[in-house]
């Protein structure tokens, strides 16, 4: 397996040039407006400071990132999350001996950790980057040990009736707001038990070296990290002065301390999961660290959501999206008439997440069923979505 880190495809030379012109993709160089506020010298009240300090992570170069403050390059939090916590210290537990590290607050078992992630029209539109959704999702999903389970809800493809209060992550470009070399970033859980709740995507980065976007594989190798972190996983290669067992480093039991093909690896934004095995994590250790975390219990129940518009004219034909990916799964679909509607037809199974064309003949209320089997959960699961066809 290669060595994760974007330094290490090149000559000893290029490191150096690489030290000094500060390169880090994926890490430590801001935004333009970012910069400007560090090289102003402005500075983050130091009872701030502390609090982040006894949560575990790394004070230089803390910034303020509008309703964030941005520490350790990628990791984004909130503002407001950080203000009501008054005693950081409770929040604080250290794992096994030696490892990988997770975040002091992580997902509780609400919905059996079935996650949202609300996917934004530019994610969408972009296929480079919706395409590596997809993959990471997938990635996620497959570890076969791990209960996380991410759906994947397309907005703009649903008539609304979805309350926004079940959306755990937004996922979305980030409009300029991030640096030309910074790839990504994302929020860690918070502490009531939800996942970090936006990941930012800069959707015109591109590598230094070939001044070309980020290939699929790039992109997929980063949504991966991302997600990560919004699931209570810190940077492998965190460096601090402190010792192992200090306050907020939560140690992972059955990892090493060092792994130089985590995809948590932090300034490794030019990996490319291409190189590694589909759907698998790139280490075995990152797939350890996720299933420590979050032990899979295989009769757990998946809870999908139909993604696609609810109004339809008669004859016309639309595609439906099913929010959750997995290797293996297969969606089995069916359309029936309600509300004194006379229809039943099984459209048909298959792997795709995406289903052909699907029309209606006439004017009616119908249901799309869809019934997801197989993967690493036992007990089948069926989604229904109504609509209107006038």
């Amino acid at each position: 397996m290669k060595n994760t880190s974007i330094l290490s495809a090149f000559s000893q030379t290029i490191r150096l040039a690489l030290l000094l012109l500060t390169i880090t993709v994926f890490s430590c160089k801001k935004s333009e407006n970012l910069t400007t506020a560090l090289d102003s010298k402005v500075k983050v009240d130091s009872a701030i400071i502390a609090k982040i300090k006894a949560l575990g992570f790394q004070t230089k170069g803390i910034i303020e990132f509008q309703e964030y403050y941005l520490v350790e390059g990628d990791i984004m939090i909130s503002k407001k999350s950080l203000s009501s916590i008054k005693s950081p210290e409770r929040l604080m537990s250290v794992g096994g001996t030696i490892s990988q590290a997770s975040t002091n607050n992580l997902i509780s078992n609400i919905n059996n950790h079935n996650i949202n992630i609300s996917v934004d029209a530019s994610i969408y539109g972009d296929n480079t980057w919706y395409n590596a959704l997809k993959k990471a999702v997938t990635v996620w999903n497959s570890t076969s040990n791990s209960n996380v389970k991410l759906n994947l809800i397309y907005t703009s493809l649903t008539d609304y009736s979805l309350d926004q209060t079940n959306i755990d992550i937004t996922i979305k470009g980030d409009n300029n707001q991030l640096d030309f070399n910074t790839v990504a970033r994302a929020e860690f859980p918070t502490y009531n038990g939800k996942p970090g709740s936006l990941i930012l995507i800069n959707l015109d980065v591109k590598n230094p070296f070939t001044n070309n976007y980020l290939n699929d594989g790039q992109a997929a190798w980063n949504v991966i990290h991302e997600i990560g972190h919004c699931l209570g996983l810190r940077h492998t290669n965190w460096e601090t002065n402190d010792p192992p067992t200090s306050i907020g480093e939560n140690l992972i039991a059955g990892t090493p301390t060092s792994d130089p093909n985590s995809v948590m690896n932090g300034s490794t934004g030019l990996s490319d999961y291409s190189a590694y095995t589909y759907p698998l994590l790139p280490s075995n250790y990152d797939a350890i660290a996720i299933s420590t975390l979050y032990p899979v219990n295989n009769s757990s129940v998946v809870l999908p959501y139909i993604s696609s518009n609810k109004y339809f004219s008669p004859g016309g034909e639309d595609y439906f999206k099913i929010s959750y990916l997995e290797q293996g799964v297969s969606y089995h679909w069916r359309a029936i008439g309600i509300n004194g509607t006379n229809y039943d037809e099984t459209i048909g199974t298959f792997t795709a997440d995406t289903t052909p064309g699907i029309g209606f003949p006439s004017s009616g209320n119908y249901q799309l069923q869809c019934t997801i089997s197989g993967g690493k959960y036992t007990t089948p699961t069926t989604v229904t979505k109504n609509l209107i066809v006038q």
